[in-house]
């Protein structure tokens, strides 16, 4: 049977560890700490959207 306790877990551990990716990738681009942050907030909104735009 599935845990959805544990399920839940690894979702969210490979989410925190995708996005600091994306941190790290713009802050390797040149991008200020605050212009990052700004930058994966923009990326995460977007790809919320697109996630419920699909689901329609």
């Amino acid at each position: 049977m599935i845990d959805p306790d544990r399920a839940n877990a690894i979702a969210t551990e490979v989410a925190a560890e995708a996005t600091f990716k994306v941190f790290k990738a713009y802050r390797d681009a040149g991008f200020t700490r605050r212009e990052a942050l700004e930058l994966v907030k923009i990326n995460l909104s977007m790809s919320l959207q697109r996630g419920i735009l699909r689901g329609q």
